[in-house]
């Protein structure tokens, strides 16, 4: 069976629209470096059970590729996650809702700078569309309460992760089309280890080390498990199949999904605006997804 792609992006939307509210609330239990680096110690001890029958027949393959997966890594893993966990030492999950609200645009500049590729008038509509409808979201509504909102230090450590992740994302097409997405992730789990075993050293004996309960042990697993192994095979796929700037639309998914599962789960209440922001989201994605005729 071929997954939807579009079906596959959404999904990964959803399990990564968990994490920044999940690291943010378990900030005082689980440092930072630790959080990230035993996650991916889960993920892929988790993959390699399924993947490592399909890693050989692909060898040559991945030998010829070793560099931009290592590189791949570095952004993802150390860029685009520990920065993140880091950053939420300091901010809010709102803030870095408002900020992750700025990446697709990100990954739009260096999708035309690095690969030339075209964004037409209908998709910078709706792109704009998307951006409009977040910050709604964030907003509650009221253009008081966006101006209001103040940064920090962990605003720009925030930014970088989110920089690097976008270019993450553009470069992840490089990959070639015959590398199983499972295996690109199994590898990319697997650079991202050592990777991580350094600031995760550091941090143990310098700064603190993480108290292994079962809140942390919860948090590793379902990191790992589903914002990790699950949802990347899934953007990987997406990327593999709609491409960077497309793909990159459906992040604007995670702070809708962020809202609907504050109302679902913590008894939040369903105002006007949020149907107006979804609405806003929902349309922007449509048109940046629509292939040309």
């Amino acid at each position: 069976m071929i997954l939807n792609p579009y079906l596959a992006v959404t999904f990964t939307m959803f399990c990564w629209a968990t994490t920044t509210v999940l690291v943010r609330y378990i900030r005082d239990d689980a440092p930072p470096m630790a959080l990230s680096f035993w996650r991916l110690v889960f993920a892929f001890l988790f993959l390699l059970p399924f993947t490592y029958k399909r890693i050989r027949p692909q060898f040559s393959i991945i030998c010829d590729n070793w560099r931009l997966i290592g590189l791949l890594s570095i952004l993802l893993w150390f860029g685009g996650n520990a920065l993140l966990f880091l950053s939420l030492q300091f901010t809010i999950a709102i803030n870095a809702a408002v900020i992750n609200s700025v990446e697709p645009v990100i990954i739009i500049i260096f999708a035309s700078i690095l690969f030339r590729d075209q964004f037409t008038v209908r998709q910078a509509f709706g792109a704009a569309l998307s951006l409009g409808g977040v910050l709604v979201l964030i907003a509650s509504g009221s253009l008081e309460k966006l101006i209001g909102l103040n940064f920090n230090l962990g605003d720009i450590i925030v930014f970088c992760a989110y920089i690097s992740w976008a270019l993450y994302a553009v470069l992840l097409r490089k990959i070639p089309k015959q590398l199983d997405p499972m295996v690109v992730v199994t590898l990319m789990l697997g650079f991202g280890i050592p990777i991580l075993l350094f600031p995760y050293l550091i941090e143990t004996s310098y700064f603190r080390p993480i108290q292994f309960d079962w809140l942390t042990i919860g948090a590793i697993t379902y990191l790992g498990l589903f914002s990790g192994a699950i949802s990347m095979i899934g953007w990987v796929y997406g990327i593999k199949n709609l491409g960077p700037i497309r793909a990159g639309q459906f992040l604007h998914l995670i702070p809708a999904f962020t809202i609907v599962l504050a109302i679902a789960l913590l008894g939040e209440t369903l105002r006007n605006y949020h149907f107006f922001g979804i609405l806003l989201i929902s349309v922007g994605i449509y048109l940046t997804s629509i292939r040309n005729n």
